[in-house]
């Protein structure tokens, strides 16, 4: 066989193993394009602990189609709602208030615009608002540790958000980035997550996929919006904050004399993010 003729076979030979790569990978990826392109609806079921200094356990739903998701909370008739004023038999009042409405708080985000927003439920003390974050993919860290959640077997991965630690776990039976909260980019649904500190829990109640469900996937509004940082101010002396509305509504309902409580030290301990990016630079 002439030169010229192992060269041509050698040519052909390489081609030929580019494309079985080719396809190889395509099957390998089939799986994760066949659902992609999928247009039905999911819906995952969450316990959703709030961070707080006192145990709140909420009702949440995370609703998603082949590009979007909406994590809900704080919807009217998802919790009991205990809101009011109370007198103890010392005759010392509490109140406690409402923290939902028909809306209800929620977290959108947009796989293909790459786009998170949220939107914060109108309480007794304040109105709806919405906020611009900015995305962020955690860089996750995939541990060869699994355990079955609900009828799905599940793998943990671990990753560092905004100054928690969280562990989460994702099953590859639905190949889909998605997660309660803020939280996202493993190669399957997150059904649990946690962090260190167990001041945000998600635990796993159930899973309708695909669900029957009647959901509009459209960005959240609401009359007022912030910015991220305007938010951040915002939660950061929500403690003052309350205390000026309070004041307001009791001095002008009842002429009461409102003393406030020494400033707390705490932080953003109980809360959901510790530290944001403008802040570790």
């Amino acid at each position: 066989m002439s030169l010229k003729a192992k060269l041509l076979l050698g040519i052909l030979s390489l081609i030929k193993n580019i494309i079985n790569m080719k396809i190889f990978k395509i099957l390998l990826l089939l799986p994760y394009i066949l659902f992609s392109q999928n247009q039905e609806i999911g819906l995952v079921k969450y316990n959703y602990k709030i961070p707080a200094k006192k145990t709140l356990i909420k009702n949440s739903y995370l609703y998603f189609n082949n590009n979007k998701t909406i994590f809900i909370y704080n919807k009217e008739g998802m919790d009991i709602d205990n809101s009011g004023v109370k007198t103890n038999k010392e005759g010392a009042i509490s109140m406690s208030f409402k923290t939902s409405d028909k809306i209800g708080t929620q977290f959108y985000r947009d796989f293909n615009k790459k786009q998170i927003s949220y939107r914060h439920a109108k309480t007794t003390l304040f109105n709806a608002f919405t906020v611009e974050d900015t995305w962020i993919k955690i860089n996750w860290k995939i541990k060869n540790k699994f355990k079955k959640i609900g009828n799905y077997k599940c793998q943990k991965a671990v990753g560092d958000f905004r100054g928690r630690k969280y562990t989460a776990w994702f099953t590859e039976e639905i190949p889909l980035q998605y997660g309660p909260w803020k939280l996202f980019g493993l190669p399957g649904l997150i059904l649990e997550a946690e962090d260190s500190e167990k001041m945000f829990v998600a635990k796993f109640k159930e899973i309708k996929y695909p669900c029957d469900c009647d959901f509009n996937f459209e960005k959240p509004k609401a009359e007022e919006s912030k910015t991220l940082k305007e938010y951040v101010e915002f939660r950061d002396n929500i403690e003052d904050y309350v205390f000026r509305k309070i004041k307001s509504r009791l001095s002008r309902n009842i002429g009461a004399t409102i003393r406030q409580n020494p400033k707390s030290k705490d932080g953003r301990k109980y809360r959901d993010e510790k530290t944001f990016e403008w802040e570790e630079k």
